[in-house]
């Protein structure tokens, strides 16, 4: 139990993320909350900042650092999975986070995310061609999870052959980043994390054996370039967190994205009309159902949050970016979808020296995919009322989404 304690008149909603049904009405509940006050408590007393200029503040304040690591660690301190997670980038700060992100960047760059456009569209007809004579396909299954997969492969250098498992242990460590952890999902994810670490440790020695065109060896020649010295885990570290985050999240937001524009058929038929709007689409996609729900922070020493709400050094908060992301002191009218919403940033990618190292990327995927999507597909018919969410997960995605579709 925190010890964050309030000394405003007024109290703090309790925000239980264990409930089921918080997962299928999240935006009700913190709205009544960040309405009642700035900060609200988990069920075991951390608290929830949940106003965008709050947020935003202390996404970058030094007094403050990048801590997930409860995320997992209380089911499971130690063991392979724990490994994994405490390399994980958004659980590192200080120079080495600072040292590995570099790395990332010159390897990472902007021309390379250029050239991959092109190759959005057409792996988007290609997955919809195999399911064209059926008609019918599951969104999150058969589309959204494979395109990201096989981009980010792509990009980096990682064989054909591999991107199954790639993507079987990227769902089954995903799986873990939830409130309730079972035993089998927990071996399952040990499982993953330790075949991850083994397979992306052996392609890079084949990498440096013998470099191709990938940014697999662009990352290697990065190091040794940079006069850092750069253990082998750290590359590996790197590349666990490309493939994850390059999958994970990408493959939930396209879902997302796709389905919210089907549940909202004007704002479909606008992009229909001028695929120009696919960049605002995606921002307002990212804005409206952002898939990471909030950012994890440690309290680097005793501090008071907005309302009065005391946290001790060592101990842990979440800025909410599903709360942020809907303040309508920032976003007006924000329960409203608008494709052509322009105004301020979200905070769907993170902020501060914990931006989303993918973002590029994750931008290039939805502002390509939708309008080929819309391209490729003369009809598009959701074949449910409306999705339901994953209850649990720290990733937010669709349970299911099948769909009728007939090709031009």
């Amino acid at each position: 139990m925190s010890s964050a304690e309030t000394s405003a008149a007024g109290a703090p909603a309790e925000v239980d993320v264990t409930d089921p049904g918080y997962w299928q009405d999240s935006h009700a509940r913190l709205r009544r909350a960040r309405r009642q006050h700035p900060v609200a408590l988990t069920q075991s007393g951390e608290p929830i900042v949940l106003r965008y200029a709050d947020v935003e503040r202390l996404a970058t304040d030094p007094r403050v650092a990048s801590n997930a690591l409860g995320f997992v660690l209380r089911a499971v301190p130690e063991g392979p999975l724990a490994e994994w997670w405490r390399r994980m980038l958004t659980n590192l700060n200080g120079p080495r986070h600072v040292a590995l992100r570099g790395l990332v960047s010159r390897a990472f760059t902007p021309r390379a995310v250029e050239r991959k456009r092109a190759r959005i569209g057409e792996l988007t007809r290609e997955i919809l061609a195999r399911h064209a004579d059926a008609g019918r396909l599951d969104l999150p299954n058969d589309y959204a999870d494979e395109l990201p997969m096989r981009l980010i492969c792509e990009t980096l250098g990682v064989p054909d052959s591999d991107q199954a498992d790639f993507a079987r242990w990227s769902k089954s460590l995903g799986r873990v980043l939830a409130a309730v952890l079972t035993p089998e999902l927990r071996r399952e994810g040990e499982g993953a994390a330790r075949a991850m670490h083994e397979r992306i440790g052996a392609i890079l020695a084949e990498r440096r054996a013998a470099p191709r065109d990938d940014l697999l060896s662009a990352l290697i020649g990065a190091a040794r370039e940079s006069g850092t010295d750069f253990a082998d885990d750290d590359l590996v570290t790197l590349v666990v967190n490309l493939i994850f985050g390059g999958h994970d999240t990408s493959r939930s937001m396209l879902s997302v994205g796709l389905a919210l524009l089907l549940f909202h058929p004007g704002e479909l038929a606008r992009l229909r009309a001028n695929p120009g709007l696919a960049a605002g689409a995606g921002e307002e996609i990212l804005r409206y159902e952002p898939i990471v729900p909030w950012m994890a922070r440690e309290a680097r020493l005793a501090l008071e949050l907005p309302g009065g709400v005391r946290v001790g050094a060592g101990e842990l908060l979440y800025l909410s970016i599903l709360s942020a992301n809907r303040d309508p002191e920032v976003f007006p009218d924000p329960d409203r979808f608008d494709i052509g919403r322009s105004g301020a940033r979200s905070f769907s990618f993170g902020w501060g020296p914990h931006h989303c190292l993918g973002a590029a990327l994750a931008r290039a995927e939805i502002q390509q995919a939708l309008p080929a999507l819309l391209d490729c597909c003369a009809e598009l018919e959701p074949l449910i009322d409306a999705p339901r969410w994953v209850p649990h997960t720290f990733i937010r995605r669709i349970e299911s989404l099948p769909l009728r579709f007939r090709m031009r």
